[in-house]
């Protein structure tokens, strides 16, 4: 208890003593907005021309959603300090949270003007771009996100909307593989996945596994071989430490070749090979094996995709 009262104290004595700089972002970071608007607000009062007091004040006002509270602190930042890009741009998010888009959209051209690499204000204005349907405009903006930071999970999928929008199918679609390659989990990669199945390529897919929503690489087997590749060997192992982890779930595989029943059971039995060679605790019981000559259809938006050659995985929670 000692040390938090001596933590705190000194964080007060910085902020007294203007260091704003050092303070501000602990209590961003803490979520604790509130006490931050008291200790900088007073640190403000004693110094009218401290605008990184102004700044942190206005972003925790933004924190609480009181966008109308903080733009005053922040435009007041802008004014003591012009040229910082980051206090420019911070006033545009304040006028979207008021859904004044315009103003919004000015900040961040005034903020690129300052800093050409400024990565938020490229970012979200290329969100405002998209929003006003200006495809290639937005297109510019992710591009440039890219070049300055090469994995924004951002910019990587609205990339992959503005080419939609631009109806270049063959670059969207090496856009979402792309996002996949580097975030496969999570909901922006089940987001891409889905709009990957709308043209029809399946090389990812969505699944409900038990109570989870996850995306898969679908299987893919190694030339004149019925055994997974190393590909599709991520999937199982995937699959295998969730049927580790639910003793209660069981994972039907159902392997489809068009026109051969034959090898549609022999993929199933290697998949279910493979997993068990891993972790046979899980049992055969937990992994029934299904397989049928024919394709597999899929539904994709209103359309029904036949898939001559695929695996799905079915979850069944006893």
């Amino acid at each position: 208890m000692k040390n938090l009262v001596v933590a705190a104290l000194l964080l007060v004595a910085l902020a007294l003593a203007g260091c704003a700089k050092v303070v501000g972002p602990y209590y961003l970071n803490q979520e604790k907005y509130k006490e931050g608007i008291q200790v900088l607000g007073d640190q403000l009062r004693e110094n009218p021309r401290d605008a990184s007091s102004a700044y942190y004040v206005g972003r925790y006002y933004l924190a609480l959603n009181k966008p109308k509270d903080g733009l005053p602190y922040l435009e007041k930042a802008v004014a003591l300090a012009p040229e910082n890009a980051d206090y420019v741009f911070w006033t545009g998010v304040a006028h979207w949270a008021m859904l004044d888009f315009e103003r919004e959209r000015a900040a961040y051209r005034k903020a690129l003007s300052l800093d050409p690499g400024h990565v938020s204000a490229n970012l979200y204005l290329g969100h405002g771009y998209v929003d006003q349907g200006e495809w290639a405009k937005a297109l510019k903006r992710y591009d440039t996100v890219i070049k300055l930071d090469k994995y924004n999970p951002e910019a990587l999928f609205y990339r992959g909307v503005a080419l939609n929008g631009l109806g270049k199918t063959t670059e969207e679609i090496a856009a979402w593989k792309k996002l996949l390659e580097y975030y496969p989990a999570g909901s922006l990669g089940m987001q891409a996945t889905a709009r990957l199945n709308l043209h029809g390529d399946f090389s990812y897919r969505n699944y409900i596994i038990g109570k989870r929503n996850i995306t898969l690489k679908s299987m893919t087997f190694k030339p004149g071989s019925n055994a997974p590749d190393a590909r599709s060997k991520e999937t199982l192992h995937v699959l295998s430490a969730l049927l580790e982890t639910n003793k209660d779930l069981v994972v039907h595989v159902v392997s489809y070749v068009e026109g051969d029943a034959r090898r549609a059971r022999e993929r199933a039995q290697a998949v279910r090979d493979y997993m068990l060679a891993g972790h046979p605790d899980i049992g055969t019981d937990r992994l029934p094996l299904s397989w049928f000559g024919t394709a597999e259809k899929v539904e994709a938006g209103n359309k029904t995709f036949p898939l001559a050659e695929s695996v799905n995985f079915i979850t069944e929670v006893r």
